[in-house]
């Protein structure tokens, strides 16, 4: 059943999805997915290639609406909201994408002040002292005049994560941010994701595979596969529950209940072969 009762702002849970069905080009993605996000908590949503772990953040910031079912972040229902009121809402949402996404054109500082500049009429004085400081929060603030070409890649993803707070947001959503980064990089961005989210009281969703990281710094792990949630727990005890699903994904099993082959039609009658023929 749906849960149609709004949530208050005190629930433990800031995001809540009931009933999430949602299908793409004929394939299901979301079956009826139900999932909830602890405040002030760091989740992890890990799963195959393809299962959605992305979509779902699409779903939580509005870009896009499940066929069935109801996305609650922060006690307002998604699917519900005006245009407004979903801009409004995606105000207090940080996100880091994938390839971090820096603007080539400016350099780190003007990179952190484009939401300020885009979303704000605040004084130059006071967008000058709020770059800083989320460059100071993230370490990367003598980088402030480099252009992201002259960056590595994790301080490529240390600027986009400065970008990201830098309107204080109630909650940030993580895009693989561990893709591409070398072993101090990556042990970088962990501590900020733990220390941004403990100092600003942030709740943060990651979407990541791999789960030596996350069990450094996640609370809890979902595990989504055909359009559920196959498994869920503590990061440092999910991979041994015994199910198939987690025996498949955190050991790289070839064969299991994720299939190898794409559904598709008959192959000999793809091939153009009658039936029976030798």
């Amino acid at each position: 059943m749906i849960d149609t009762v709004q949530a208050q702002p005190e629930d433990r849970a800031l995001v809540r999805v009931r009933g999430l069905t949602t299908r793409l080009n004929g394939k299901t993605v979301f079956d009826q997915l139900d999932l909830d996000i602890p405040r002030g908590k760091v989740t992890a949503i890990m799963g195959p290639s393809g299962t959605g772990k992305t979509t779902l953040l699409k779903h939580i910031t509005g870009q896009m609406r499940g066929d069935a079912g109801e996305v609650w972040v922060d006690g307002k229902n998604v699917g519900e909201l005006s245009r407004d009121a979903l801009f409004e809402l995606r105000e207090r949402i940080g996100y880091l994408f994938q390839n971090s996404a820096l603007l080539t054109d400016f350099d780190v500082f003007e990179n952190v002040a484009f939401p300020l500049r885009q979303h704000t009429r605040l004084p130059e004085v006071l967008i000058r002292n709020i770059v800083l400081t989320k460059l100071q929060a993230v370490g990367l603030r003598g980088a402030a005049s480099l252009m992201p070409s002259e960056l590595s890649g994790g301080m490529a993803r240390r600027v986009a994560l400065a970008r990201a707070i830098v309107f204080d947001p109630m909650l940030i959503l993580y895009d693989e941010p561990f893709v591409g980064l070398d072993p101090i990089a990556l042990n970088q961005v962990l501590k900020l994701i733990r220390t941004l989210n403990e100092t600003l009281g942030l709740t943060s969703v990651l979407v990541a595979h791999e789960l030596e990281a996350i069990k450094q710094v996640a609370d809890v792990v979902y595990l989504i596969a055909n359009g559920k949630v196959v498994a869920q727990g503590d990061p440092k005890t999910i991979a041994g529950n015994g199910s198939s699903w987690t025996r498949q994904f955190f050991g790289g099993e070839a064969d299991g209940p994720v299939p190898f082959q794409y559904p598709a039609d008959d192959y000999g009658q793809a091939l153009g072969f009658k039936q029976g023929a030798v």
